[in-house]
């Protein structure tokens, strides 16, 4: 089978650098691409001299996690690609990532999408993620941690999950042909959840290989821009994410759903107040405007929302009748 790996840069090159070095040790062949996304330096002039061995590809614009990895699957797909993993650029991968990934895919021809638990890269022995599932009706939040308990066996252990985290995300290339791309209107934050909760509607399973094999930085593009732009994105894109999944057979019914989505967002925003950080609090309020009106893709900074008004006026006020302090709210 073959494997291409899809690294995404955007205005990252050293997590970039330090993933292809870790990637150059890789004990099973994987052909590797970087997509440019747009940023600032160019990715190819700085580091093809360093690794030859890479391909890489500049996107027109930035199309945030969605349309910058779509550059890269298509890359992938089009030189005959078997399975693509697309992998964060702030990691660094086991040399046996690839052979893990095969060895279980071998033997588990079911699974469309897998990935491995996550480890942070510092400190490194902590796991960062594994399983998730999905607006169980028994649990709290959205994304409900499925525990994945570590073994190295062989062939590999895989338990079963409703979405692989987009750190590392391992797409069977039939997954492509048959659900499509990731939705580029989710930009940033939640488009892994709604491919994975896509690739299982149609049929195919998701899973996390019980063996830490990335190691995660995390977050980097929040760090550097700034946590406005998560608040954004997570309160714009969750709603857009139920309106696609939120029924269905084990899953809240929808009016929980959203109900439990108002006290969410109210929650995120109570939050932000009480730290004094009024700017993400307000990108709360942006996100969720922009989701009411259909305004998705890459961010739209404040102004143009005459709405919003209405919604700072709902929550401040809700704020204020809590004397300046966020309700309890166990699912964030």
């Amino acid at each position: 089978m073959t494997v291409w790996i899809v690294l995404v840069d955007y205005n990252g090159l050293d997590d970039t650098r330090r993933c292809l070095t870790s990637l150059a040790a890789l004990a099973d062949p994987a052909r590797v691409v970087v997509v440019d996304n747009a940023g600032k330096r160019d990715v190819a002039a700085e580091l093809a001299p360093v690794f030859p061995w890479a391909d890489f590809v500049r996107a027109p614009a930035n199309g945030g996690w969605a349309g910058g990895n779509n550059v890269g699957l298509r890359h992938a797909l089009e030189r005959g690609a078997d399975w693509v993993v697309l992998l964060n650029n702030d990691t660094v991968a086991s040399p046996h990532l690839v052979g893990r990934l095969l060895a279980a895919a071998r033997v588990q021809p079911s699974y469309g999408v897998l990935g491995p638990v996550i480890r942070y890269l510092a400190p490194p022995h902590e796991v960062q993620t594994d399983g998730v599932v999905f607006n169980r009706p028994d649990r709290p939040g959205f994304f409900q941690r499925h525990p994945v308990p570590l073994a190295t066996t062989d062939p590999p252990t895989v338990a079963p999950v409703d979405i692989v985290n987009g750190c590392c995300l391992c797409v069977r290339a039939d997954v492509v042909k048959r659900i499509g791309f990731i939705d580029e209107g989710f930009f940033l934050i939640h488009e892994e959840s709604d491919y994975c909760l896509r690739a299982q509607r149609a049929g195919f399973g998701n899973g996390v290989i019980a063996e830490a094999l990335v190691w995660h930085k995390g977050s980097s593009t929040f760090k550097r821009e700034g946590s406005k732009l998560q608040r954004y994105f997570d309160a714009r894109n969750i709603p857009r994410l139920l309106l696609k999944h939120g029924g269905g057979s084990g899953r809240r019914p929808a009016w929980r759903a959203w109900g439990h989505f108002v006290r969410y967002a109210y929650h995120r925003y109570a939050l932000e107040r009480e730290g004094g950080f009024d700017g993400p609090a307000n990108a709360v309020l942006d996100g969720l405007y922009d989701a009411a009106t259909r305004r998705f893709g890459g961010y739209r900074p404040p102004g143009g929302r005459p709405g919003v008004e209405v919604l700072r006026t709902m929550f401040s006020g809700a704020w204020r009748l809590a004397g300046g302090t966020r309700a309890r709210y166990d699912t964030c």
